[in-house]
């Protein structure tokens, strides 16, 4: 891994490069590692608790950490439609369209300076919720891959997501391999996340055998404010949630806003306490870990 990891990046952006760059499955590079750079319940409606009722839509999010490195994620809307999703470093993209009201294809366009990813998601629902998005990836390379995203639903809420990624052999696209998968089991106290364990899971390859890496998030101490993440639509939170750079997708299916984190991997174990500052309709505007970093938040 690049570095231990870090409490305060770890809130923004979980990182786990895999998923941005499944090339290095095929070159041996498994370790990238964990860097440090919503709707909780998919409704989109803001209406998590402790406003006036008034609804608004989150415009765009800056981080800065304890380096003083910043980066902005923005969000563009159309017709009250989340459309697309861009980080100010260019790191990300998303594009959105629908189908009605529910989103019905993401293209996701990752840019890693010498690599640019494109992957085509294609969502599908039942009743109503995500059942999957299967997705085609290519790279700036020639490498190509597919990838396909399931959710599991307990009590109306999401409990567990799925990612399945599998390298297509560029001497024959008939020839596939399995490369990882990574998993989220996410549980609730209410309607927020009381801990979120997200899991990376290798195939055997003889000689070398890579156990699963694997991070845990013990959330508390809820305000009853209104999360933002949580105005988002659940299907992006789902996607965008297996993509290390992206903020807090998980943290989204929680109707509040948590106060306190706890991050454990291996032997490594840090914790965090948040202070908010909101407007007057109950929405947050600052976040604060003191030395450790903020997050800022706009809203139109």
């Amino acid at each position: 891994m690049k570095k231990a990891l870090h409490i305060f990046s770890f809130l923004f952006s979980l990182v786990v490069l895999f998923s941005c760059e499944p090339s290095r499955a095929e070159n041996g590079d498994f370790l990238n590692g964990v860097d440090g750079t919503g709707t909780g319940s998919g409704s989109g409606s803001g209406t998590g608790g402790g406003g006036t009722g008034v609804v608004k839509q989150l415009k765009s999010v800056t981080a800065k950490d304890d380096t003083g490195e910043t980066i902005t994620y923005n969000y563009t809307y159309t017709s009250g439609k989340l459309i697309s999703v861009k980080a100010s470093d260019n790191s990300v993209k998303y594009d959105l369209s629908y189908d009605g009201s529910s989103i019905n294809k993401i293209t996701v366009v990752q840019n890693e300076g010498t690599t640019v990813t494109t992957t085509n998601f294609t969502l599908t629902y039942s009743n109503g919720k995500f059942v999957e998005a299967k997705g085609t990836g290519t790279e700036s390379t020639g490498s190509s891959f597919k990838n396909t995203i399931t959710a599991t639903y307990t009590d109306n809420k999401i409990s567990k997501i799925l990612s399945k990624m599998v390298g297509i052999d560029s001497a024959d696209p008939n020839v596939s391999y399995d490369m990882f998968t990574l998993q989220s089991d996410i549980t609730y106290t209410g309607n927020n996340i009381a801990s979120w364990k997200f899991s990376t899971a290798f195939p055997p390859m003889p000689p070398i055998t890579i156990p699963p890496i694997v991070i845990t998030s013990a959330f508390s101490d809820y305000d009853s404010k209104i999360n933002p993440f949580n105005t988002l639509p659940e299907a992006y939170n789902i996607v965008s949630s297996l993509y290390g750079l992206e903020s807090t997708a998980v943290t989204g299916f929680s109707a509040n806003n948590y106060k306190k984190i706890t991050v454990s991997s291996g032997t490594d174990t840090q914790s965090a306490t948040y202070t908010y500052t909101y407007d007057a309709d109950g929405y947050p505007l600052k976040a604060s870990a003191g030395s450790m970093g903020t997050l800022t938040f706009e809203y139109q």
